[in-house]
């Protein structure tokens, strides 16, 4: 910092008069944590949009039936990895 009159001067950034806009609410974030780590963890935990080719999307009636076949191929897959460890 340089001094100046004997006071000691902030030096200035082009960003220092920049306020944000309203419409940006912090008050609504979620806390994830610190690092990519968190990150990953955070994003893992959220809802994702998936586009089915049309001729598979013709078999579902809804997201409940395309999650229900999902959560029955995964026990299925769990299940055939614990057969498979050696006791």
């Amino acid at each position: 910092m340089a001094k100046q009159n004997g006071k000691t001067a902030k030096s200035r950034s082009l960003h220092d008069d920049y306020e944000l806009p309203d419409e940006l609410d912090f008050s609504k974030l979620k806390f994830v944590g610190f690092g990519t780590d968190a990150l990953e963890r955070h994003a893992a935990s959220q809802r994702k949009t998936v586009v089915l080719d049309s001729d598979v999307a013709r078999v579902f009636g809804s997201s409940e039936s395309v999650n229900t076949v999902l959560r029955g191929i995964i026990q299925s897959l769990v299940a055939a990895r614990k057969r498979k460890k050696p006791a």
